[in-house]
């Protein structure tokens, strides 16, 4: 087997496997995102979904880094090991609870603008069949519902505070890039916000797990007054 007809079935088997992921996908965000009336359930389904939808990203982003490498070209792994210094960054800020909710909301606002540019670029690259293209598309809605989660879930830490917008500082969109800067471009944006979901995730969890026991704490003495 040649090296084209080894990246003919490469695609065709990453074809299907999107195909099937972004069916999950779909049906999933159905589930989590409440784009309506997002804040009005209770603090723990608010966390869990929050949970929840970080994780689902978590995955499906590093399932689109795999498909997008296999439709770049030879050497597309190298590509998300690059530097670029004008893709955010994959890091939290901030001492408190509060603080680092407020750091994953504004960086998820930064991420999204990228996250555009890389689907503009690729449907320009891309024949219209791409599987490549709808999974795009569907993790950029799904950085839209998750920043509406994060929103609910500062409101949760914070309920007197309104959740600060970032100032509207200039987004780093790189200028005109030729085809290659714009593989390597999309590769480390969707690598750095891999990293980042992996973060985000990882503190989400961490935050459900404190307020469950605060709760269980605040119940205990009602427990111990019928001994």
């Amino acid at each position: 087997m040649n090296g084209h007809d080894r990246n003919m079935q490469a695609h065709r088997s990453q074809s299907t496997s999107m195909v099937f992921l972004l069916g999950v996908v779909l049906l999933t965000i159905i589930h989590l995102a409440n784009t309506t009336v997002p804040c009005t359930e209770n603090n723990s389904k608010i966390l869990q979904k929050g949970v929840k939808l970080a994780r689902l990203m978590n995955r499906t982003t590093a399932d689109i880094i795999k498909t997008y490498q296999a439709y770049q070209g030879d050497f597309a792994e190298q590509f998300c090991k690059m530097s670029m210094d004008n893709v955010p960054a994959s890091t939290l800020s901030g001492q408190t609870s509060s603080e680092r909710v407020l750091s994953i909301y504004i960086r998820l606002k930064e991420f999204l603008p990228h996250v555009k540019k890389v689907l503009e670029q690729q449907n320009d690259l891309q024949p219209p069949s791409s599987p490549l293209l709808p999974v795009l598309s569907q993790i950029k809605e799904q950085i839209n519902h998750l920043v509406q989660r994060v929103n609910c879930i500062f409101q949760i830490l914070q309920p007197n505070i309104l959740v600060p917008e970032p100032p509207a500082w200039p987004t780093r969109i790189p200028p005109a890039q030729n085809i290659f800067q714009q593989k390597v471009y999309g590769c480390v944006v969707l690598s750095r916000l891999s990293e980042f979901l992996s973060t985000t995730l990882e503190e989400l969890r961490s935050l459900k797990g404190s307020m469950g026991k605060k709760k269980r704490t605040v119940k205990e003495p009602l427990s111990n007054s019928w001994n």
